[in-house]
């Protein structure tokens, strides 16, 4: 069996996504100059074309299932489950959601039981957050390679909230020394009152 590696999944990911007809929606940065006016912020000028986060998100379900790094299967509620196959990887959550009452627009990446959010995009869908379309492709992709890459972390308790991947952390709340947590949690160290989780990558790194 070929072992897949990331650039394996970056080209499917890509190769997937010309086959899509959602290729072609596509909208430059609308501020990329200038500061968002004060109306962007309450308005959203066409919600349908974050039609294109659904898209980009059931091609990488596509792709990950495809290539044999995850098998699909549903949560009691009816939200995808991507179970991997690499022993020490968490399962992955994918909720495809509504924006503005229009479904595949917005979408919830979960790891946990209970679930948790550690990634969503977009951020925001007003105007004034708005970053084009290449970027919010981008955003999606890192989100994926953020969370299944190899060296996740999320800690979280009824005081503070931390996630870290390979490439940074952030977090909230009572945390103390974030980079020393992340580290530890890491090694296997587990600290009482506070769910830690670790997560293996599902490619070859």
């Amino acid at each position: 069996m070929t072992v897949a590696t990331l650039p394996d999944v970056l080209r499917a990911v890509e190769s997937a996504w010309v086959a899509r007809p959602e290729r072609d929606v596509s909208w430059p940065a609308p501020h990329p100059d200038r500061d968002p006016l004060d109306e962007e912020y309450s308005r959203v000028t066409d919600p349908e074309r974050y039609l294109v986060i659904g898209a980009r998100v059931a091609v990488w379900v596509e792709v990950l299932v495809d290539l044999g790094l995850a098998e699909r299967t549903t949560r009691p509620d009816g939200v995808l489950r991507l179970v991997p196959a690499v022993d020490g990887a968490l399962p992955l959550d994918v909720d495809v959601r509504s924006m503005d009452g229009l479904p595949g627009t917005a979408v919830d990446l979960s790891v946990g039981d209970p679930a948790a959010v550690v990634g969503s995009q977009p951020n925001c869908g007003c105007d004034a957050c708005d970053d084009g379309s290449e970027n919010l492709l981008e955003a999606v992709d890192e989100m994926f390679v953020g969370i299944l890459g190899g060296g996740f972390v999320l800690i979280d308790s009824k005081h503070s909230w931390i996630v870290a991947t390979a490439d940074g952390w952030s977090a909230t709340g009572n945390t103390g020394d974030v980079a020393a947590a992340v580290a530890a949690a890491r090694r296997g160290e587990r600290r009482r009152g506070r769910r830690t989780l670790v997560g293996a990558a599902w490619w070859v790194r």
